[in-house]
C-alpha cells in the first residue's frame, strides 16, 4: 500500500527505485499511471495559463524514473526501428542495457552529452520512383527525445487547433475525413487541396524554438538536435534548416511549427484575427493532417483570399506549397475539369440525389457512388439534395494493385500457402484503412481484381492449362463461398469485403 501511494506522489524522487529491480519484474502499469498523472497536471497547468508550473512539472516528469524507463521501453522495445542503428552503431539493447540507458538519459547528465549527427537512409516513396530521406538518430538521442515528448505533448495537446489531425494521440486519418464530410454534408463547396513541399527539410528552426517557449535547458537540447547535422554515407552535412524526419520528436515539432495555420485561414481580411468566431458562411475551414491539408468554402473568392493568407504565413516559416499537388476544385460541379478531390487516400465528391439513383455501381477504380453514412442518417431517395461519395482514390488503388502484382512476381515459384501468407497482411491492412468509410459492396469489387491477378499467377506456373483446371486446383468451396483461393487444408486468402464493413 505504501508503495502504491509513493507511486502516486507528485515528487518522483520519493518513489522506490524501479531500476534496482529485475526488468521483468518492473511494475509497468504503475509506472505508466504515474506518468499519466504528471501529464494531466501539465495539461491542467497549461489550461490555466500557468507557464511556470508547466515548466516545473515538465522538469519533474523528465527527471522521474518512471518516465525514463517508459521512454527507453518505447524506443528499444515498441518502436519498429529498434533494430536499426544510427551513427553510434547501437541497436537491440539487452535488458540490463535498457536499465542502464534509463539512468544515462537523466537530464542531470545532459550537459555532458552532445548529440551525434543523424544517419540518413533513403526509402522509396510508394507508387513513385522518388525517394525520401529518413533520419536514424543515435540510440541515446532517441531515448532522450522520447522522454522530451512525454513532457511536451500534454502541453501542446491543450493548444493545438481543433482540425489538426496528423501524428497526434487519439487522432487519425479517419477523423480528418470525418471533419471534411461533416462540413460538406448537403453543402456543396469549393476546395483548395494542397501539400507543403519539403516541410521537414525546409521549416525554420528558429520559428520552432520561438514557438516552443520552453525553459532554457530543454530549448538548448532541442536546438542541439536540430543542428546536429547529417551523415549520408561518409559525407557530413550541417543541418541549418528543417527537422530530421524520422526522429521521435519530429512529428510533434512539425505540428508546433504549423500551429496557427487554421487561425490564419479563418482570419478576417479587413480586421486581422477575429475575436469572435465568424459565421459558418463566412469562415473557411482548414483541415490538416501533418503537411497535407484542404481548405473549404462555398465562395471561391473568399477561399482564394484565405489561400493567399496561408501562403504568406507559410513563407514566413520557410515553407511553400507543392505546385504539382495544389489545386482548386468543387465537390459537386466541374471546376477546371475535375469534380471532387483526393485527400489521405480517399476520393471525396458529391452528386445530386437524382443522379445518384441512376448512376451505375460497376466501377473498379473509385468512381462507384458510395453514400457516406458515417455521421448522419442516410438521405431518403425522394429527398432533394446532394450525396457525399467516398471511395479509395485512384492513386491509392493503383499503388495497392502494383504492390500485389510485384509481390506475386516474387512468389511465382512459391507454394500456395506462402502466397496466401504474404498477401493476407497486404489485403487486410489496405481494406482496414477504408473500414467504416467505404461500403463493403464496393470493397468486394477488389476481390474480382485479385482473382484476375491470381489467375495470371497460376497460368504462368502452369502454361497451357485451361482456366477451369486452374480454378479447380487453387480455388475451393469454403463455407458459404463457392470459390475461395485456398489450400486443401483450409488456409485461405482473406477477402476485401469481409475486412471492410460499413457501419450504418
Amino acid at each position: 500500500m505504501k508503495e502504491k501511494k509513493a507511486l502516486g506522489t507528485r515528487h518522483p524522487q520519493q518513489t522506490p527505485n524501479p531500476a534496482s529491480q529485475p526488468r521483468n519484474r518492473l511494475p509497468w502499469n504503475a509506472l505508466e499511471q504515474q506518468v499519466v498523472r504528471m501529464q494531466k497536471q501539465i495539461s491542467q497547468a497549461c489550461q490555466h495559463g500557468d507557464k511556470q508550473a508547466v515548466h516545473t512539472l515538465q522538469q519533474q516528469l523528465m527527471e522521474s524514473e518512471a518516465a525514463r524507463l517508459l521512454a527507453v521501453r518505447r524506443v528499444t522495445e515498441e518502436n519498429q526501428g529498434k533494430h536499426t542503428a544510427g551513427v553510434d552503431g547501437v541497436k537491440s539493447l539487452t535488458a540490463q542495457e535498457r536499465l542502464a540507458m534509463a539512468s544515462t538519459i537523466d537530464p542531470k547528465n545532459w550537459k555532458h552529452q552532445h548529440p551525434g549527427p543523424v544517419r540518413r537512409v533513403w526509402v522509396p516513396k510508394p507508387g513513385t520512383t522518388e525517394r525520401r530521406p529518413l533520419a536514424i538518430l543515435p540510440m541515446i538521442d532517441r531515448c532522450k527525445q522520447a522522454l522530451v515528448k512525454l513532457a511536451l505533448e500534454p502541453e501542446w495537446e491543450m493548444q493545438f487547433e481543433p482540425h489538426s489531425y496528423g501524428f497526434r494521440p487519439g487522432r487519425g486519418t479517419h477523423d480528418a475525413i470525418a471533419a471534411v464530410v461533416v462540413a460538406i454534408e448537403r453543402h456543396p463547396t469549393f476546395v483548395f487541396n494542397a501539400d507543403i513541399e519539403g516541410a521537414f527539410d525546409h521549416v525554420s528552426q528558429e520559428v520552432i524554438l520561438e514557438k516552443l517557449q520552453t525553459f532554457p535547458a530543454l530549448r538548448q537540447a532541442i536546438n542541439a538536435w536540430l543542428t546536429a547535422g547529417v551523415m549520408d554515407g561518409n559525407i557530413y552535412s550541417p543541418s541549418e534548416t528543417g527537422i530530421a524526419q524520422g526522429s521521435v520528436l519530429s512529428p510533434l515539432l512539425m505540428n508546433v511549427a504549423l500551429h496557427g495555420m487554421e487561425a490564419v485561414a479563418t482570419e478576417s481580411s479587413d480586421n486581422g484575427y477575429s475575436r469572435e468566431p465568424p459565421k459558418r458562411a463566412r469562415q473557411p475551414l482548414l483541415v490538416r493532417y501533418a503537411d497535407n491539408f484542404v481548405m473549404l468554402h462555398a465562395d471561391l473568392k473568399e477561399l482564394q483570399r484565405a489561400v493567399k493568407r496561408v501562403k504568406r504565413w507559410l513563407a514566413e516559416i520557410g515553407l511553400q506549397l507543392h505546385a504539382d499537388k495544389t489545386r482548386f476544385t468543387h465537390t459537386l460541379m466541374p471546376y477546371r475539369g475535375r469534380v471532387g478531390f483526393d485527400f489521405l487516400g480517399f476520393s471525396i465528391r458529391q452528386v445530386s440525389a437524382e443522379k445518384y439513383k441512376s448512376e451505375p455501381e460497376d466501377s473498379l477504380f473509385g468512381k462507384t457512388s458510395i453514400t457516406s453514412r458515417m455521421h448522419q442518417p442516410a438521405l431518403q431517395e425522394h429527398v432533394p439534395g446532394v450525396k457525399t461519395i467516398i471511395s479509395p482514390s485512384e492513386e491509392a488503388i493503383k499503388r495497392h494493385l502494383m504492390t500485389i502484382e510485384q509481390r506475386l512476381q516474387l512468389l511465382q515459384a512459391a507454394p500456395q500457402a506462402q502466397v496466401i501468407a504474404e498477401l493476407n497482411p497486404l489485403i487486410v491492412g489496405w481494406a482496414a484503412y477504408y473500414n467504416g468509410v467505404v461500403e463493403a459492396s464496393t470493397m468486394s469489387q477488389y476481390d474480382d481484381l485479385m482473382e484476375q491477378c491470381l489467375t495470371n499467377w497460376a497460368s504462368k506456373r502452369h502454361p497451357g492449362k485451361a482456366r477451369d483446371w486452374l480454378l479447380s486446383r487453387y480455388w475451393h468451396p469454403l463455407g458459404e463461398h463457392a470459390r475461395v483461393f485456398a489450400t486443401h487444408d483450409g488456409v485461405q486468402l482473406r477477402t476485401y469485403r469481409q475486412t471492410s464493413i460499413l457501419r450504418r
